[in-house]
């Protein structure tokens, strides 16, 4: 499934690029009033992009494959070890010792569910940027040399570097989330569980007051985790998305502003296809760049939930042990516990 992902997705950059060269023609053909030439590249496009559309299609498919990969065989251990015969782990990590799993049917269900969705879109967003930075500094290069390329590579490392200082711990973040959703969902669990015993007595009132006060922690943790994206959020839209656009124009227009022997050559209609090509590539290159250091972003939502789930599979695989200290004291005691053979 990875080798057929980064397969697509080194496909679908190479597409990305001819998109771009034949986009600089249609406009070009557009310029020139040459409406038979557009008609031919306007049937090319409409033809290439079906093959276009199924690549993305399978990129997706992919994707939740293996999303799907994760969760089965994370699921599966788990399964196998919470129920080992004669051991018990289902009893002891729910209800026996200081140490048992809290909310265990949370983070065997919908803990695992969140650690595979993160950690596909990690690896394929990981792999595109990856691919597209390769793809499109060759591209870039070849049209304008390794100017543009490398002044946008130093551009987001400082945009980067600003945008850290003002980043939220996101892997302690989604890992508190996750604790109080498995909070609010245990006490749900506990009033269907309980409901002929609550219906009995009366209870609606405390019982909803519990529920009540779980989804206000929650709640509250959700928008402390919004108050912190915010700054980050602005900083990075400005000079990711709106001051490189300043950097990118100026990049693309200094070429043809100093004059180079190949700019000073072209036709008003050439200049319009070297811009519109030129420009989604570096449309293409920046995107692929910043991707690339917004990682630490994902990444760090992904340790979250790594970290629950590296707890319920350590807890699952080794139990602590539990009234041994009891059982010793007894033992040495005037009248130790003994064994005895029941009657048939």
């Amino acid at each position: 499934t990875v080798f057929s992902l980064c397969l697509c997705l080194l496909l679908r950059t190479f597409g990305s690029v001819w998109v771009s060269r034949h986009w600089g023609k249609i406009v070009k053909a557009i310029v020139t009033r040459n409406f038979l030439v557009m008609k031919k590249l306007l049937f090319d496009f409409a033809g290439a992009t079906v093959g276009l559309a199924l690549l993305n299609a399978m990129l997706k498919y992919y994707i939740s494959t293996l999303k799907e990969q994760v969760r089965e065989k994370v699921t599966h251990w788990c399964h196998d070890k919470y129920m080992r015969p004669k051991d018990m782990i289902f009893y002891k990590a729910n209800k026996v010792g200081d140490e048992k799993l809290d909310n265990l049917d949370h983070r065997i269900t919908s803990d695992v569910d969140k650690f595979a969705e993160i950690f596909a879109m990690v690896l394929s967003q990981s792999l595109k940027p990856i691919v597209d930075f390769v793809v499109y500094t060759v591209e870039l290069s070849r049209v304008q040399g390794l100017t543009t390329p490398l002044t946008l590579y130093g551009w987001f490392a400082f945009a980067s570097c600003v945008s850290t200082v003002t980043l939220p711990p996101f892997g302690e973040l989604s890992a508190q989330e996750q604790h109080l959703e498995g909070e609010l969902r245990g006490a749900h669990s506990k009033l269907i569980a309980n409901c002929e015993q609550i219906a009995f007595l009366g209870g609606e009132g405390p019982e909803k007051r519990v529920l009540n006060a779980k989804l206000s922690q929650l709640l509250q943790h959700l928008q402390k985790t919004t108050a912190l994206n915010f700054n980050s959020e602005t900083v990075r839209q400005y000079l990711n998305k709106y001051f490189v656009t300043v950097i990118g124009l100026i990049l693309v227009a200094r070429p043809v502003a100093i004059g180079t022997p190949e700019m000073a050559a072209k036709s008003p209609e050439e200049l319009s296809q070297y811009f519109t090509s030129t420009w989604r590539n570096m449309e293409a290159i920046s995107t692929s760049i910043q991707d690339l250091f917004e990682l630490t972003n994902r990444i760090g939502r992904l340790s979250g939930f790594s970290s629950r789930v590296w707890q319920l599979m350590c807890g699952l695989q080794l139990r602590p042990p539990v009234l041994n200290k009891e059982i010793d004291q007894a033992m040495k005691g005037p009248a130790p516990p003994v064994f005895k053979q029941g009657e048939d």
